[in-house]
């Protein structure tokens, strides 16, 4: 860690709540809107020098900015019989065990959250190797060399400017968690931490059936760390343990699942109220380290913008990846192009045209054998932003709906294309990208009901989505208006994960 002081910390799974701890300190601090109040508290918050490594905002009032919030791996402080510690192991150093970057765009009043494997192999900057991305903090041996490393390694492979650094520790987690009085999730089936390799659990989470459960500090933590995850396939039957075979991709989806529900419970617990906003940033301030440059006005602008934030708006996306072995090492290698769809909402720039839309190439097929329709169409989604191929008619369709053909993969874009027609909508998976579209390009066949292309897209729940096996059909619904954005990013991943998630509260069931 450089040259912090040293100081007793106290847990270690800061995958657990990297977005929790960032956002309930913005929005407390912003809710406060005091600007004495928020410099007092940031005092007591460690800055690192990184000015050097970061990118400078833009200075446009409103401008997206993204923040890269990292979570090392150091159990140093934890008691001998915290239940953290269970199968751990002896680990020394720091390594950034959770990296996000969390999007936030003011004029939107919308947020998104990426997180990125900590196995995915990357070039680190500076350093002439190929690596995993965590290893990337640990350059230098401590200070602000690691970030400073990790910063630039994010923003030359992926082309995503860093404009500030949050760095969690979380010697505050369990006062966070109790200050809110636990999280409760509503199970759909038994869960449990089981390795069947050693015949033992690793973290402490047990849910023995289906139920309303509100986890405390140690649940919490056991719950988001486990590595090794097990649900019942028949619910409340203990014979029929499976493993979700997740792993750290199914721990990313996890971990953006209970973001929401922590923040949502925060809010529900009176986060707003000053008490209660006073005792969680009292707790947070003494967990994070940030760079010298995140102001207390620009907090209290945050803060302001997102007072009211919904944690449901909140989008979480993870690149797509594969399994490889490199060197005798497993890694993830990141999939392209399936990737860019992904990553586009995060490369803000100062171009007029939303990159998110222009990454996404679409090819217009007229179906309804109207006058000019594929080319007059074709301009309007070109005039929005997309990248749009050569228009052609498809004859003999007159569907009612719609068509959007999507190659696997594709599925982000093709709800985000979904977003900005007028139009019911029939999502159809193919086996390979669709001719004469090429390999990286959906395919819209209109349907008798397309009326316009909306320059605003909808919101992200007016469309349910594409299924990633089977197709799904989407109506929406024409009110007339021209639909009001509120996020700006598809809400869905490009990667099917088969990690566990927690099923939703049944109908009549209170939970939390």
């Amino acid at each position: 860690m450089g040259s912090r002081t040293p100081k007793p910390r106290r847990t270690w799974p800061q995958r657990l709540l990297i977005g929790f701890n960032v956002c309930v300190i913005v929005i407390a601090l912003g809710t406060a809107a005091v600007f004495g109040y928020v410099n007092t508290k940031l005092a007591d918050v460690q800055r690192l020098a990184l000015s050097g490594a970061l990118t400078e905002p833009d200075p446009t009032p409103g401008a997206p900015q993204n923040f890269l919030i990292v979570g090392t791996d150091s159990d140093l402080g934890l008691d001998a019989s915290d239940p953290a510690l269970q199968g751990r192991g002896q680990i020394t150093g720091a390594r950034g065990d959770t990296i996000m970057i969390l999007h936030v765009d003011p004029r939107k009043h919308s947020a998104a959250l990426l997180s990125l494997p900590r196995d995915l192999w990357v070039e680190i900057s500076g350093q002439g190797i190929h690596a995993k991305i965590n290893s990337a903090l640990g350059v230098g041996g401590g200070g602000t060399a690691g970030p400073a490393t990790l910063i630039s390694t994010i923003e030359e492979n992926f082309d995503i400017p860093i404009n500030h650094y949050v760095e969690v520790d979380f010697a505050g987690f369990e006062h966070l968690i109790s200050a809110i009085d636990g999280v409760p999730i509503y199970f759909n089936t038994g869960i449990r931490d089981y390795d069947p390799s050693d015949g033992r659990a690793h973290t402490a989470i047990d849910i023995p059936g289906p139920g309303c459960y509100t986890l405390d500090p140690q649940q919490a933590l056991a719950y988001a760390r486990s590595r090794h995850m097990q649900y019942q396939s028949v619910p409340g039957d203990s014979s029929t343990w499976k493993n979700d075979n997740g792993n750290d991709l199914g721990r990313i989806q996890r971990q953006q699942d209970f973001v929401r529900r922590v923040l949502q419970r925060a809010i529900t617990r009176g986060i707003r109220d000053p008490l209660v906003m006073n005792d969680l940033v009292n707790a947070g301030v003494q967990s994070v380290r940030m760079d010298e440059d995140l102001s207390a006005g620009a907090i209290i602008e945050l803060g302001r913008t997102f007072r009211n934030f919904d944690p449901n708006d909140l989008v979480t996306s993870q690149l797509p990846v594969y399994p490889d072995t490199i060197n005798g090492a497993a890694v993830l290698e990141l999939k392209m192009p399936a990737a860019e769809a992904v990553l586009a909402p995060f490369q803000t720039g100062s171009g007029s045209v939303d990159p998110e839309l222009r990454a996404v190439s679409v090819t217009v097929h007229n179906g309804t054998g109207r006058s000019n329709e594929a080319t007059n169409v074709s301009r309007a989604l070109q005039k929005v932003g997309f990248t749009v191929g050569q228009p052609s008619d498809e004859l003999g369709v007159t569907d009612e709906a719609s068509i959007i053909r999507y190659a696997p993969g594709r599925e982000a874009e093709a709800r985000l294309l979904a977003r900005h027609l007028r139009s019911e909508v029939v999502f159809e998976e193919v086996a390979t990208s669709y001719p004469p579209s090429g390999d990286d390009a959906l395919v819209l066949v209109t349907g008798r009901s397309f009326t316009s292309v909306l320059t605003t897209a909808r919101p992200a729940s007016a469309v349910p989505g594409p299924s990633t096996t089977t197709p799904t059909t989407s109506t929406l619904v024409d009110d007339g208006a021209t639909g009001t954005s509120t996020d700006g990013a598809a809400t869905t991943t490009t990667t099917t994960i088969p990690g566990f998630l927690p099923g939703p509260t049944p109908p009549g069931v209170q939970c939390g």
